[in-house]
């Protein structure tokens, strides 16, 4: 495997930090009196998140990297747009699921700025700033692994 394959490999601790983050501040929420149903639903984020990735997206994009398998790519395109929809999703945490408090998002910030709870407000906008790196890298990720994948002379299996 290359070095620039490596490099792509190893941003998959972005999506770890997100998720401990969003569980940090969903914890400091729930100290400062919010309903424990967001903070459930944040440990399971993180519960479900974190191994999901690996097995969805990390593992079969090293596999791919190492084989050179078009169906692999395939699978890693397929989830890893998943990844990259999630995360916009968590950015901006609308109201759909738990009232948009699970997540570290814009609206939870707005929400929590509303009613003047400030040390939380900052905790979910430091998660707002992490999901939207972790967007921005995974974009990144996203178009070098598809240049090297076309470069490589592979079509995707239909």
């Amino acid at each position: 495997m290359t070095e620039s394959g490596s490099q792509l490999i190893n941003s998959r601790y972005g999506i770890f930090i997100c998720l401990l983050w969003n569980l940090i501040a969903v914890t400091v929420a729930l100290i400062k009196g919010t309903d424990a149903t967001f903070w459930l639903v944040a440990v399971i984020y993180f519960v479900v998140g974190v191994p999901g990735a690996y097995v969805l997206w990390y593992r079969p994009l090293y596999r791919a990297m190492r084989t050179d398998s078009s169906l692999r790519f395939g699978w890693f395109f397929f989830f890893y747009t998943f990844h990259i929809c999630w995360c916009i999703f968590a950015a901006v945490a609308p109201p759909i699921l738990s009232r948009g408090r699970a997540a570290t998002g814009i609206l939870g910030v707005m929400y929590y700025l509303d009613k003047h709870e400030l040390l939380v407000a900052v905790f979910y906008l430091i998660g707002f700033g992490l999901f939207c790196i972790e967007i921005l890298v995974s974009i990144w990720v996203l178009q070098h692994v598809y240049r090297y994948f076309r470069g490589s002379g592979k079509k995707l299996p239909i």
